[in-house]
């Protein structure tokens, strides 16, 4: 395992299981996009749809299940118990809470602010068809919004997956990296063999599918915002382009690490 310090000091090395196998993932993924966009679709849906339906309601059930223990450990004795062998805290409460918001809630957050509200505004959750006025119906909208990004996924995403995640690696010795999450189900051997590879490939691939779409999101609102603001124009070139920035910029802050670029930029 290795001595706290050891491992805070450790760097991590590159898997190349998991960038192969999810390299080859991701190319196949966008292969079928490109040569068939209707069937991409239709995949996409019925993905969804399968998983919506054989695991809607365990989801739920774990969202609120997170958000119970969440708020239990906040209340807790050792809430600000500070992980990894430091004295104090690497980063400030400012910085902290910047890098999270901007790597978990980023462009998503930012489309979705305003389109989510109206979205149910005008299409409420079939749970709430009877509710016929204009304020009710604001009050639905709003509390749905903040149902999918307030406390719920804030108590898996800025919480407790965090914390977790941080006392496997830095008190525990183990991988910073999605699979040191199943170690208690598969203990070491698991997490550093053949399942915590797939493990790993499988977070790499919904990171990918969940990143794609708030930086297409981002790119547009970007690209629209300049060609209001000044008069640049929001064609489907400038578009790429915007994209490709900020990828680009994602990229240099992903590959410098905490300390440099996600802090920065």
């Amino acid at each position: 395992m290795g001595s706290t310090t050891d491992n805070h000091q450790s760097k991590q090395t590159v898997s190349w299981n998991v960038t192969v196998g999810a390299g080859v993932l991701v190319l196949l993924f966008l292969a079928v996009f490109f040569i068939d966009t209707d069937l991409f679709g239709a995949l996409i849906d019925q993905g969804f749809n399968w998983s919506a339906q054989y695991f809607g309601l365990f989801w739920q059930i774990l969202m609120l299940g997170n958000f119970v223990i969440a708020l239990w450990i906040a209340t807790r004795d050792g809430a600000t118990r500070t992980l990894g062998g430091l004295d104090a805290p690497e980063f400030t409460d400012f910085q902290w809470g910047a890098m999270i918001l901007c790597t978990l809630l980023a462009g998503g957050g930012v489309f979705w602010a305003a389109a989510e509200p109206i979205a149910h505004f005008v299409s409420p959750p079939p749970a709430f068809d009877g509710q016929t006025t204009t304020e009710s119906l604001v009050g639905v909208a709003l509390a749905q919004a903040f149902l999918h990004w307030g406390f719920l996924a804030w108590s898996i995403l800025g919480s407790l997956t965090a914390v977790l995640l941080m006392y496997l690696h830095y008190d525990l010795g183990l991988p910073l990296a999605p699979r040191s999450l199943l170690y208690p189900l598969i203990g070491e051997a698991g997490v550093r063999g053949r399942i915590g590879d797939m493990t790993d490939i499988v977070a790499v691939i919904a990171v990918f599918a969940g990143t794609v779409g708030p930086i297409g999101f981002l790119g547009l609102q970007v690209s629209y915002g300049l060609s209001e603001l000044y008069g640049s124009p929001d064609t489907k070139a400038i578009q790429i382009l915007t994209i490709a920035a900020l990828m680009s910029l994602y990229l240099i802050s992903a590959v410098t690490g905490m300390h440099r670029g996600i802090q920065w930029l």
